[in-house]
């Protein structure tokens, strides 16, 4: 018994240390985005590409809508713009022989991303960690209980 209560208590102690020891860092790193391009695609419904479509951009700043781009997109229904300074929402309308879409975006990631999910904050994660330890050593402890009895 005095042995499982040392083994318990060193582990203990060993997530405790850990827990308050900082991170160790030689070089502290930094990462920003910068969207210098937005690429807008148009398709029919079977994959074919819109060449040629008329295509027009809005800029919404503050709730406010400007026209921004008017122009036709390639032979392979792409269209490029840069983003305007300041702007991150954009309603973009494809349009040709009387089909037409409509889509609106914000170049920062909400609608129209890449549908990765977000990753936890560090110290959720410390916590999410300590988490599952304490689960696994309540299970350790409950199957140690019944192999006594």
């Amino acid at each position: 018994m005095t042995n499982y209560r040392i083994i318990w208590t060193l582990a203990f102690a060993c997530i405790l240390l850990t827990a308050i020891a900082p991170a160790a860092s030689a070089h502290r790193v930094y990462a920003q985005e910068q969207v210098t391009e937005v690429q807008i695609k148009s398709w029919y419904g079977g994959g074919d590409p819109i060449p040629n479509a008329d295509i027009n951009i809005y800029a919404i700043k503050n709730g406010e809508e400007e026209l921004y781009i008017t122009d036709v997109t390639d032979e392979d229904g792409l269209y490029y713009f840069e983003p305007k300074l300041g702007v991150v929402e954009y309603r973009v309308i494809v349009s040709q022989n009387g089909h037409q879409k409509e889509i609106t975006f914000n170049v920062a990631g909400s609608e129209g991303s890449s549908g990765e999910e977000a990753e936890l904050p560090l110290s959720a994660s410390i916590i999410a960690g300590f988490g599952y330890l304490a689960g696994l050593t309540g299970i350790g402890m409950y199957f140690s209980a019944r192999k006594k009895r």
